[in-house]
């Protein structure tokens, strides 16, 4: 009967666990969706999944947008489990193999390229050997991988495709050759992309209808790195012969000629996350049924109910925007000020199991994360977001300082028919504190 027993954990491992919880990171990992997840923005799910079953070889690329922190991740992984049993489905954050800044058009590709054969790799996809070969000297010849050590480390059992992926994040030589080469040359590139893919198909037979290649984390690039990628290099990205979902910022919507543009050479219109609405346009007292529900839920698979006094999950449900990484962020922040309490306690020899997530908490945490905003404002940001405060728009959605406010997340849109804006709450409460909001 005692090994049966759970163990009962002290309110110190219960906040440390709650903080190791509430890491702004997406549901990737079968782990973490079973202990995380909340269904949310699935409604998106079917019309992306009919769009993909049903293009051609002439609009099968996609664009998925949204808010960073809405949950695209985690849909649009969701979305690659739910059709892997008739696609033979990547996803990747484009992030984990290349740093932000060095992110182009031609690190996209190559890292698709990577990520093909990584994964058919891992499917134990039967790809003939000589096939197989070719392809794996053409990455040895791109990655400056041709050495003895590098040899010797594959005799010893190392993964080729982990090799590879570590050998493009961590030398920017070879990014820089690859970049030259590719930059001058782009068909070599794009014809090993397809001749890989054609091999993963050759190989699959009719166990699959095709291949879709989910790339995410582009959304978080600099709004003038999405220009680059996508007005100037937008046609060599649609040239893989398979299905691509592209993640692009919510800020890209708001360019018409670049949204038009994209949406004219793909054939398609661009998805589009809406955040949660915490409340209707033009009524700001009280947060919506819904997305009070919703967000409850998703803290209350993070942090143990009993840990928040009463009304205080509600409270960081308001300050959150209806935006879930912003729910995480303040959830966190107020579960590490608790344990730097405890470890004050615990030095005083004081108890701590009386410790709560209380409004004193709440209010230094939400003062922290207020403060690191703050100080990002500039005098006209503070303008732009008073006019978008009182009428729910901005002068001009168009405006790159208002663009770069919704990127991020210092402006927030929401959807219900009609596009809408308002402003992040901690921001608006800095407003007020500084006499520019009643």
């Amino acid at each position: 009967q005692l090994l049966g027993r759970i163990p009962i954990m002290t309110r110190s491992e219960e906040f440390q666990r709650s903080i190791r919880n509430l890491q702004l990171q997406p549901l990737i990992t079968p782990d973490d969706v079973r202990k995380f997840r909340v269904v949310y923005g699935e409604e998106l799910l079917p019309e992306l999944e009919q769009a993909i079953e049903d293009c051609t070889e002439h609009n099968n690329q996609f664009f998925f947008a949204g808010h960073r922190g809405c949950g695209k991740s985690t849909l649009l992984a969701e979305f690659g489990r739910q059709i892997e049993d008739r696609f033979f489905t990547v996803f990747f954050s484009i992030s984990d193999l290349i740093e932000l800044p060095a992110i182009n058009h031609v690190q996209i590709l190559f890292t698709m390229a990577v990520q093909l054969m990584a994964k058919a790799e891992e499917k134990q996809i039967k790809i003939p050997q000589d096939k197989k070969q070719a392809i794996f000297d053409w990455f040895k010849k791109r990655t400056r991988t041709e050495t003895e050590e590098f040899s010797a480390e594959l005799e010893a059992g190392f993964d080729f495709f982990s090799l590879i992926k570590g050998k493009i994040k961590t030398d920017a030589g070879v990014r820089d050759e690859i970049q030259t080469d590719f930059q001058r040359n782009p068909k070599e590139l794009l014809d090993n992309i397809n001749l890989i893919a054609r091999e993963i198909q050759l190989a699959c037979g009719n166990s699959i209808q095709d291949i879709v290649v989910i790339i995410d984390d582009i959304d978080k690039l600099t709004l003038a790195q999405a220009e680059e990628i996508f007005r100037q290099n937008l046609k060599l990205l649609l040239l893989p012969q398979f299905t691509v979902i592209f993640t692009i910022p919510i800020a890209t919507l708001r360019d018409g000629v670049l949204k038009k543009y994209i949406e004219d050479e793909t054939g398609n219109s661009i998805f589009v996350m809406p955040v949660l609405k915490p409340h209707a346009k033009g009524d700001r007292t009280k947060i919506l049924e819904n997305t009070q529900h919703l967000l409850l839920a998703v803290l209350d698979r993070r942090v143990p109910a009993h840990l928040f006094a009463a009304g205080i999950a509600e409270q960081i449900i308001a300050q959150s925007g209806g935006v879930l990484r912003e729910l995480i962020r303040i959830a966190h922040e107020c579960c590490r000020l608790a344990r730097v309490e405890i470890l004050q306690r615990q030095r005083r020899q004081e108890s701590v199991e009386d410790l709560y997530l209380d409004g004193r908490i709440l209010d230094k945490a939400l003062e922290n994360l207020r403060n690191s905003m703050a100080i990002t404002l500039s005098k006209d940001d503070r303008e732009i977001l008073q006019l978008t405060y009182a009428n729910h728009q901005p002068d001009d959605p168009k405006d790159q300082a208002f663009l770069d406010l919704l990127h991020n997340i210092t402006a927030i849109e929401y959807r219900n028919g009609e596009s809408w804006y308002d402003v992040h709450p901690l921001v608006v409460e800095q407003l007020r504190r500084e006499g520019l909001l009643l």
